[in-house]
C-alpha cells in the first residue's frame, strides 16, 4: 500500500497492512529506510529502496518516558523512605539529614545518611543519587541527652544545601534557623497592568556564614512550601 504525502513524500507498507499500524511496528523495530527516486521524490517504508532510488537506513529517536513519582509522593507525604527513592525525595521525607558520611565497604552503598530519631536512629544508603538500603539502629548513644554539640550538627547554615522546592517552610526554618532578610512576594500583574490575586508568599535570603560561606540562598515559601531557590556563589 502506498500513501502520498506532500512535498514528494511517500509512506509504503505492505499490502493488507493499514498504515497507521505499519508505521509503528516500523518504528518500534528501527527498521525504516530513506528512499529517493530520479525525480528527487522521497519515500519512508519498512522495506529496501526498489532499483534505480537511492537510499538508507534512518534511525528514529526514542519516545522519552516520563519518571512516575507517584510512589514517591505516598512515601514522602507519609515520612517513609524506601529503595529506589531518589534523593530529593528522601529530603522531602525526612528533611535534612543529622550526618553525612561516606559508606564503608560492608555496607554496599556509595553514601550513608543518618537521621535521628526517639526509638534509635534511621540509616539509608545510596547508591548513586537512589536509595539501595534503610535500617534501623539502635544504640546506646541514641538514648543519651543530646548534647549541644549535636544540635549543631543538625541546625545551622550547612544545612542550606537541603533546602528544594516542594518540601514544607517550617521544616527548612528548623534546619536552617531565620533568615537574614524576608519580604513579601508582589502580585503578578495581568494584561492590564492590574494586581491579579496570588497565593500570600514571603521570600527570604540567607547571607553567606559558618558553614555555608560562599553562598547566598534565597527562596521563596508559597503556601507553606517551598516554591523556587536561588542559590549566589559570593566570592
Amino acid at each position: 500500500m502506498k500513501r502520498r504525502f506532500p512535498q514528494g513524500v511517500t509512506l509504503i507498507g505492505c499490502v493488507g497492512i493499514p498504515l497507521v499500524l505499519l508505521a509503528f511496528t516500523a518504528v518500534a523495530q528501527g527498521n525504516v529506510v530513506k528512499c529517493i527516486d530520479a525525480n528527487g521524490n522521497i519515500t519512508y517504508q519498512d522495506v529496501p529502496c526498489t532499483a534505480g532510488h537511492v537510499g538508507r537506513s534512518v534511525e528514529l529517536p526514542q519516545a522519552e518516558a516520563r519518571e512516575d513519582t507517584s510512589a514517591w509522593e505516598a512515601a514522602a507525604r507519609d515520612a517513609r523512605v524506601v529503595k529506589g527513592m531518589p534523593k530529593r525525595w528522601v529530603l522531602r521525607a525526612r528533611g535534612a539529614p543529622a550526618e553525612i558520611r561516606p559508606a564503608t565497604i560492608s555496607e554496599q552503598a556509595t553514601e550513608v545518611w543518618r537521621y535521628s530519631a526517639k526509638d534509635g536512629a534511621l540509616l539509608v544508603g545510596f547508591a548513586g543519587p537512589d536509595v539501595a538500603w534503610v535500617r534501623d539502629e539502635s544504640a546506646a548513644r541514641a538514648a543519651a541527652p543530646p548534647s549541644a554539640g549535636a544540635d549543631a550538627i543538625t541546625r545551622g547554615a550547612q544545612n542550606r544545601r537541603f533546602v528544594i522546592a516542594g518540601r514544607f517552610c517550617e521544616h527548612v526554618f528548623a534546619e536552617i534557623g531565620a533568615a537574614d532578610r524576608e519580604e513579601p512576594l508582589a502580585s503578578p500583574a495581568d494584561a492590564a497592568g492590574a494586581p491579579t490575586p496570588a497565593p500570600a508568599g514571603t521570600r527570604y535570603t540567607y547571607e553567606p556564614k559558618a558553614g555555608d560561606p560562599q553562598m547566598r540562598t534565597v527562596f521563596s515559601c508559597v503556601g507553606g512550601k517551598v516554591a523556587d531557590v536561588e542559590r549566589t556563589v559570593v566570592r
